[in-house]
């Protein structure tokens, strides 16, 4: 199996590839990418090879944040079913190529338990989930600091 993907190769070097995908397993699901969030933050700094070091980055890398799609495969432990629409939360199924968040493809392989089902009616607003997230969290009472 394989995908179509946006494979940042070195900085200002892009392009499309076709690459091989991890093959799944009983817990996972192969995801056709609808949409896929883009950061104006790490992914500029790939792109202009000013990017810090930081584990699971570098070159060749599958960039584009969380993707949402539909799941087209499910295996039989995954506990997501075919057709859900689905957010996706990065996805490390390229082989040798990065894809710390590796959102940026036609098709994905990842595991069934972080494929999140998200309603119908959200469409491509689903990509935004984790931002979400990060606020919501961020307004929480800090948790008492323990000693």
């Amino acid at each position: 199996m394989d995908t179509i993907a946006v494979l940042l190769r070195g900085p200002e070097d892009l392009g499309l590839e076709r690459l091989d995908l991890t093959p799944p397993g009983a817990d996972d699901v192969v995801v056709a990418v609808e949409w896929s969030g883009i950061s104006t933050g790490t992914e500029r700094l790939l792109w202009s090879g000013r990017m810090p070091h930081f584990p699971g980055m570098g070159y060749p890398l599958v960039p584009g944040y969380e993707s949402v799609g539909r799941v087209t495969q499910a295996g039989p432990d995954a506990g997501r079913r075919v057709g859900e629409r689905v957010f996706v939360p990065g996805a490390r199924c390229f082989g040798p190529v990065r894809g710390l968040f590796g959102g940026a493809a036609s098709r994905l392989v990842v595991p069934g338990a972080k494929a999140v089902p998200v309603g119908e009616g959200l469409g491509e607003a689903g990509v935004l989930l984790a931002l979400a997230a990060t606020a919501h969290h961020a307004t929480l009472p800090a948790p008492p600091i323990l000693n």
